[in-house]
């Protein structure tokens, strides 16, 4: 549904231009009251869970995780989080409560070539505790839920990084110690595989050749302490420049300004969605949201 009122059909055959745009460019252009998209077989069990280590064991794991993840295929997706270890069972009594380092497996390929295949992941960096195992999708899906409870602060920032040296390394590790709130979390996540197979320009979805992304997720209650929990996850930010694109994933920014929409799309492609802008909503109805301001 349009601005003014139209209900069209977006498709490859069918206003071409503006299915190309919804596919990255978010609620700037309308309302999508239905849609049909393709799924992928997966599970319904898959081996999945987290590894889980100390603080003191991230920098040996993270140097060797980069070497390991290099060659992943792409049954196999992970994710890194510098999080607080649950206060409960299964994790040991001697990390509950501290900074730990999760790596998050899912293979939604066999169990067992799962299992051949993150064999030298746990071997070569034995965790604390391993909760990996045959999991169902649904349950993994869900794993993280209690680590972001409704009702707290949040301030988010995000980069797309283009490597994880060992300066890199040294940087998330001391900003995971000094997290002002347990809540706060630095969560990074390997990209490439399919989603670099993709032409980059079939969607506005953009920067495909990173490798890595991070998302600085700064959680907290107490309102009086907004000005320390916000400043953690700016210095984060600031900190981790050296090794960033220069791009950022829309859909985890925050309200950031025009300079950091155009960041999540590039030059060339925001101004595609102006031209859509202008087409579709010029007067800009559609603005609550990373807006994209209609151009002249």
């Amino acid at each position: 549904m349009t601005a003014d009122g139209r209900l069209l059909v977006a498709s490859e055959k069918d206003n071409a231009d503006l299915f190309w745009g919804i596919r990255g460019g978010g609620g700037n252009f309308g309302i999508v009251t239905s849609f049909e998209f393709k799924l992928h077989p997966v599970g319904p069990t898959v081996l999945g869970g987290r590894l889980i280590y100390p603080l003191e064991k991230a920098k040996e794991v993270l140097q060797f995780y980069r070497r390991f993840i290099a060659k992943a295929p792409d049954d196999l997706d992970t994710f890194l989080a510098f999080v607080t270890a649950p206060k409960a069972a299964p994790i040991p009594e001697n990390i509950q409560g501290k900074t730990v380092l999760f790596v998050i497996i899912c293979h939604t390929g066999s169990i067992e070539e799962g299992e051949r295949i993150i064999k030298s992941l746990r071997t070569s960096c034995p965790p604390a505790i391993d909760l990996v195992g045959p999991t169902p999708y649904t349950t993994l899906q869900k794993m993280l839920d209690a680590g972001n409870p409704p009702g707290w602060q949040n301030y988010w920032k995000s980069e797309y990084l283009k490597d994880l040296n060992n300066e890199a390394i040294d940087i998330l590790i001391d900003y995971a110690a000094k997290r002002p709130s347990p809540m706060s979390k630095m969560l990074i996540g390997h990209l490439l595989g399919a989603v670099k197979r993709v032409g980059n320009d079939k969607i506005p979805y953009n920067h495909r050749d990173a490798p890595f992304i991070i998302n600085i997720v700064s959680m907290w209650s107490d309102t009086t302490k907004n000005e320390e929990n916000i400043k953690w996850a700016r210095d984060l930010w600031n900190a981790v420049q050296p090794f960033a694109t220069g791009g950022v994933y829309v859909n985890f920014l925050m309200t950031e300004g025009a300079d950091r929409v155009m960041a999540a799309y590039g030059k060339k492609k925001y101004e595609r969605l102006v031209t859509l802008k202008n087409k579709y909503d010029p007067t800009n109805f559609f603005s609550l949201n990373q807006n994209i301001k209609p151009g002249k």
